[in-house]
């Protein structure tokens, strides 16, 4: 039988060969690392291997599942992705109705949701009803950048996997290629931000003139608030490996150093349980003083930092 290597992720190896000789597996697993395409890369040939009715091996003649979902192109296999930095309960009403009776082609049935992180709460409610009580022999996988934004009760379902680090695109032109905004507009975007952590009462007065009146439709202001949680996900970095990933600041580590990681961690949290409300019609000036309250109200205990 043809072992399964994948270059400089043994861990993940391991799982892949484990599931292929022993045709067992958990019902979802979450794959965690640096590289959004490598993770999508490597969910899709995890799904090959949980689908495949022979063991499975690369170039493998005895069937043709593996080239349809190559070509996106087998019905047993779902892929969800977020739109607009989101994904919707719509999308996974219709991965249940999809998925509601057992497969036929397949071994098992299974759905990637890449940036499981951006799961709004409705959303969220729907996948894990769907874990606890799923209608078919379905496998979850899901993939995620940041393993700390996704919702806990989520995590605890999953056979977590982690991808050994590699070369990915970050920094400044990073994001600019994520929100197609300038280097000036994102920098304003980091300005306010460092002014809500510095004088929430200024940030407050000046939402409208120095954020609202620059980021005047829906997109552009969910484009503006998730380069605010990239600076969040920055300190954060910085807390945990001493290394910036998305902006080379010493402002970033002065923020970092005064406050503690979880408080980090649960303002991260918070932003991305708010950006699923804009969804709806909300009253954006309401939406963002909301947001930088929320924000200024998750404290740190200053005599217990880490």
């Amino acid at each position: 039988m043809e072992e399964i290597i994948i270059k400089n992720q043994p861990i993940l190896s391991k799982v892949l060969n484990k599931i292929n000789n022993t045709k067992y597996s958990s019902q979802a697993y979450i794959l965690y690392g640096n590289s959004k395409e490598k993770l999508k890369e490597y969910a899709l040939l995890f799904s090959k291997i949980l689908v495949c009715p022979h063991n499975y091996q690369k170039n493998c003649e005895k069937c043709n599942i593996c080239m349809r979902i190559d070509n996106n192109n087998f019905e047993e296999l779902k892929i969800i992705e977020p739109i607009n930095y989101m994904i919707k309960k719509d999308e996974i009403l219709k991965l249940r109705n999809l998925f509601s009776t057992q497969s036929i082609e397949g071994r098992n049935q299974v759905y990637i949701i890449t940036d499981v992180e951006t799961l709004n709460i409705s959303a969220a409610n729907s996948i894990l009803k769907f874990l606890e009580e799923p209608d078919s022999n379905s496998v979850a996988i899901f993939t995620t950048t940041n393993l700390d934004g996704v919702i806990k009760t989520i995590l605890s379902r999953c056979q977590t996997i982690k991808i050994n680090n590699l070369k990915n695109k970050y920094g400044i032109e990073f994001i600019k290629e994520l929100t197609f905004f300038d280097e000036d507009t994102i920098y304003k975007i980091i300005d306010f931000t460092k002014l809500i952590e510095k004088d929430i009462t200024k940030a407050i007065a000046d939402i409208k003139h120095e954020f609202i009146d620059l980021f005047d439709d829906k997109q552009k202001l969910i484009s503006a608030i998730n380069v605010m949680l990239l600076y969040y996900k920055d300190m954060l970095n910085y807390k945990i490996s001493q290394k910036c990933v998305y902006f080379e600041s010493n402002d970033v580590k002065t923020l970092a150093n005064k406050q503690k990681t979880n408080i980090i961690s649960k303002k991260i949290s918070f932003i991305l349980e708010n950006i699923s409300k804009l969804e709806y019609n909300v009253n954006v000036l309401l939406f963002m003083e909301n947001l930088i309250i929320g924000i200024g109200e998750i404290k740190d205990d200053k005599s217990n930092r880490s």
